[in-house]
């Protein structure tokens, strides 16, 4: 009998807790009576997030010419929302960082989630999408649901890997249901929904391999799906056949030029090392 996701995260849910300044800055940002000190007060308390978030705002990743020096100011330049954002994606990578396996393959996971991370970021930009830090972090996690499977349970992750191994063409969430009746990405959803993040995230992870199946989220949903795409593109050296190995669904949805997506490849390709070196300095070391 399978297991559901519910179950399996459920019975993690103290290993890969968020620490309790998300759920306490989620708190304070959705309640019109916090104002900006209560809210730069609660992050400082947590000395080690401080200074990855002011590292990321005063990065060119933001592009502020003025430094920022205190969790206040930063809030009052990023905006509350953003600095949310930042929050979850800082918090993210340090939970999941702390576990194992914190090895070569740990630091290409992280790769490829910040990689998906920058361009999903771009892409919303350039769709208009309101709040566009929120698919930085819906990119960053999108995979969250294989470290999950790789952590509870360890024998169907080396599975997983031995059959795509085997044949690389099997389409890995065919694989991941056949032997846990899921995937990784219903997976992720489901941890997302119990980290409190918002559906327009846990969904969208949910659906980053099928967009067109998401429920109210088709637009924040294709925009994963293709920045994955165009992570693992760009990995295999397949520019050429980003269209091809996207969901045409997708692309309908952006209505996007070649042009555009030149533009956005490049400009992702100038971010990532920075958000790397910000986010997880180990495995920039690696590249």
């Amino acid at each position: 009998m399978f297991k559901t996701p519910q179950e399996l995260v459920k019975g993690v849910d103290k290993l890969v807790s968020l620490p309790e300044v998300c759920f306490l800055v989620n708190d304070l940002v959705n309640d019109p009576t916090s104002d900006i000190q209560q809210i730069g007060n609660v992050i400082s308390q947590d000395p080690d997030l401080t200074a990855r978030l002011l590292k990321l705002v005063n990065s060119s990743f933001y592009g502020y010419t003025t430094p920022i020096d205190t969790v206040s100011r930063a809030i009052m330049v990023v905006g509350l929302r953003e600095l949310q954002h930042m929050v979850w994606a800082s918090s993210a990578v340090e939970t999941f960082n702390s576990l194992p396996p914190a090895d070569a393959t740990m630091a290409s996971f992280w790769r490829h989630s910040i990689f998906t991370a920058v361009c999903g970021r771009i892409l919303a930009r350039e769709a208009n999408i309101l709040h566009p830090e929120r698919l930085f972090v819906t990119g960053l996690l999108h995979d969250i649901g294989r470290l999950l499977i790789y952590i509870k349970e360890p024998d169907v992750a080396r599975e997983v890997f031995g059959r795509q191994q085997q044949d690389p063409n099997q389409d890995l969430c065919i694989i991941e249901k056949n032997l846990l009746g899921f995937d990784h990405a219903e997976l992720g959803g489901v941890l997302c929904e119990s980290w409190q993040l918002p559906a327009s995230i846990s969904v969208a992870i949910a659906n980053h391999h099928q967009p067109v199946l998401a429920s109210g989220y088709p637009m924040e949903s294709s925009i994963v799906h293709i920045a994955n795409i165009m992570a693992h593109a760009l990995e295999l050296g397949q520019e050429e056949k980003l269209q091809e190995l996207t969901h045409p669904g997708a692309w309908g949805m952006l209505d996007l030029s070649d042009n555009i997506v030149k533009k956005i490849l490049h400009e992702a390709v100038l971010q990532f090392l920075e958000v790397l070196e910000l986010l997880l300095p180990a495995a920039s070391q690696r590249v």
